[in-house]
């Protein structure tokens, strides 16, 4: 066969899958999401103690799709996409790079959420510097989880509350003149909005920004009208119950469930299995591909835990 023929092949081969691909690309989010699987989570605190991520997770089980998604929660305490750390921190903030390459390739994703910040800014009033290091540490994150072929999801920072951490006297700086997450600026919140307006820009070239910083700022105003002393927190950082709630609500509304699922909120008691689940998982994976922080708990090894949540 000569060149000529080899060539005009290829052309027809190009042309009669080209209207395939762009229907698989044109497909709905929530239809492309929904067969990749597992589902990835990365984050701080927020993400660590898992609260949205075990109610998505029994959301989804409760689902009459014919797909079953496997969710991971790969968080972690304390952690930054920046690398940036408090002086007075009593240790070096853990950063997610340090351990991104090895999960992604034991977990080999589908999908990976993202939620940094909380830490990155180090609890100081806005600083150009703080923030160029947010911006490179999240765009090398999206880079990398991007050149796995999983769909990426970012979402943006959460808010910070000045008012609990205020009402107990522990607004920075601290003795030392120097802010730190026991001793926060009382506008952080201003760097967690800089952070995710950034976000929204979508620089990071994800399938979706979701913004959960603009949610919980609307909802806590409209819970203010009512109670003057409501927070979702009683730290300014580690949100509770209601928030993980909402944010949980807001990734199946964003990412386009269908209406008849995200009306179908879960039960307390498949929150309660998914939460065991999540626990079990997390901590294994995390001892498998190796914690970059002191003082988290150990794991069983993957393959017991991946069978004790089966039981589950």
């Amino acid at each position: 066969m000569n060149v000529k023929v080899i060539l005009l092949w290829l052309v027809v081969l190009v042309n009669y899958n080209a209207p395939w691909a762009a229907a698989q690309s044109e497909k709905p989010l929530w239809e492309q999401l929904e067969t990749r699987s597992p589902w990835v989570f990365w984050g701080d605190s927020n993400t660590y103690s898992g609260g949205y991520v075990a109610i998505l997770d029994a959301w989804l089980q409760s689902s009459t799709s014919a797909h079953r998604i496997k969710l991971l929660n790969l968080g972690m305490s304390s952690e930054t996409a920046a690398g940036t750390s408090e002086v007075d921190h009593p240790f070096k903030r853990p950063c997610v790079h340090e351990r991104l390459s090895k999960a992604l390739a034991m977990t080999r994703p589908g999908v990976v959420f993202i939620c940094y910040g909380m830490n990155d800014g180090i609890y100081q009033p806005p600083s150009a510097a703080n923030q160029a290091a947010y911006e490179a540490g999240m765009l090398k994150l999206a880079t990398e989880i991007r050149a796995t072929g999983a769909k990426l999801i970012c979402l943006t920072p959460p808010i910070f509350e000045p008012e609990p951490v205020a009402a107990k006297g522990n607004l920075g700086p601290a003795s030392t003149g120097r802010f730190a997450y026991f001793a926060p600026a009382e506008n952080y919140n201003q760097t967690l909005q800089q952070q995710a307006a950034w976000c929204l820009k979508n620089e990071l070239g994800a399938d979706a920004v979701i913004d959960i910083h603009t949610l919980l700022a609307e909802e806590k105003q409209r819970r203010l009208a009512d109670n003057p002393d409501f927070a979702y927190s009683g730290d300014g950082v580690h949100f509770g119950d209601e928030a993980h709630g909402l944010i949980a609500e807001k990734i199946l509304v964003e990412l386009g469930a269908p209406r008849g699922l995200i009306s179908a909120y879960p039960q307390s008691d498949a929150i309660a299995a998914a939460r065991k689940r999540m626990l079990l998982l997390r901590d294994a994976y995390l001892s498998a591909v190796g914690k970059n922080r002191p003082g988290l708990p150990a794991g069983y090894p993957v393959w017991y835990a991946e069978k004790l949540a089966k039981e589950l």
